[in-house]
């Protein structure tokens, strides 16, 4: 098995996880500053997870984007 699929499903999970905490108690924050950070660091590993997914998807699909 491709490492790239468990690493991105564990990290879309996680920045799934941490958006919605994120989104839904905007009030659980780091005690020393007033960003979310929750959320922003959801997106972002959110979007490394979906990234590495996209790449174990092209890794076993060759030529898939490419038109004929």
């Amino acid at each position: 098995m491709d490492l790239r699929v468990p690493s991105g499903w564990f990290f879309t999970l996680v920045g799934l996880i941490l958006v919605g905490w994120g989104i839904f108690v905007p009030d659980a924050r780091a005690a020393l500053t007033t960003v979310n950070v929750n959320l922003y660091s959801g997106i972002a590993m959110l979007i490394f997870g979906m990234f590495l997914l996209l790449l174990a998807w092209r890794a076993t699909h060759p030529g898939a984007g490419s038109k004929p």
